[in-house]
Order: C-alpha cells, then sequence, then structure tokens
C-alpha cells in the first residue's frame, strides 16, 4: 500500500531534486575551466545560503509554529536545522579555502 501522507511526498520530491541538482553541478563542472571552478563554487553557495535564509526568517515569522504543546519539538527542529546548516556552511568555506585546487 502507498503511503500519500504530505511528508513522504515532501522526501520524495527532495531527492529527486537532490540527484537532479547534483547532476546539473557534475556537468556545470565538467564543462568549465579548472581555475573558474571555485568561483563558480562560491556563487552557487551564496546562492544557496540566500534561499535558505529566506525560508528560514520565514518560518521564523510565523509564531504558531512555536507555541502549543508541541512547541518545544519545533523549536529543537528548527535550531538542528539551523546548526546543520551553519556547520556545513563552515565546512564548504573551511574545504574551499583550505584544500588545494584539483
Amino acid at each position: 500500500m502507498k503511503d500519500s501522507s504530505p511528508q513522504f511526498g515532501i522526501i520524495g520530491h527532495l531527492a529527486r531534486e537532490y540527484d537532479e541538482k547534483y547532476r546539473e553541478l557534475e556537468k556545470l563542472i565538467s564543462e568549465i575551466r579548472p581555475e573558474n571552478i571555485p568561483s563558480q563554487l562560491m556563487a552557487l553557495e551564496e546562492r544557496s545560503v540566500q534561499n535558505f535564509r529566506s525560508a528560514q526568517a520565514a518560518m521564523l515569522s510565523v509564531p504558531e509554529l512555536f507555541e502549543g504543546k508541541e512547541s518545544e519539538k519545533a523549536i529543537k527542529a528548527m535550531t538542528t536545522l539551523c546548526r546543520a546548516f551553519d556547520e556545513m556552511r563552515i565546512l564548504f568555506h573551511f574545504l574551499s579555502e583550505n584544500c588545494p585546487q584539483a
């Protein structure tokens, strides 16, 4: 029996989108000169950060998400998502600034 809950739909959509974006990045990298790769990756990283921060601000502006009996779980989940994103961003910057170019 197929589960039609919105959560599974979202997860499936995100998985397909991840695969598509990965393939797009592979194609982009294969088509540009090696010395241009770092600047292209930084531009993509900035776009991703802007998208995340916009979504973050939108979610944080909905007080109902953080009220009621499930508020502690919602606050913990939001904090974990934001912390994980920041950790990935720090890692990306560290790698891009400290690893030799391929």
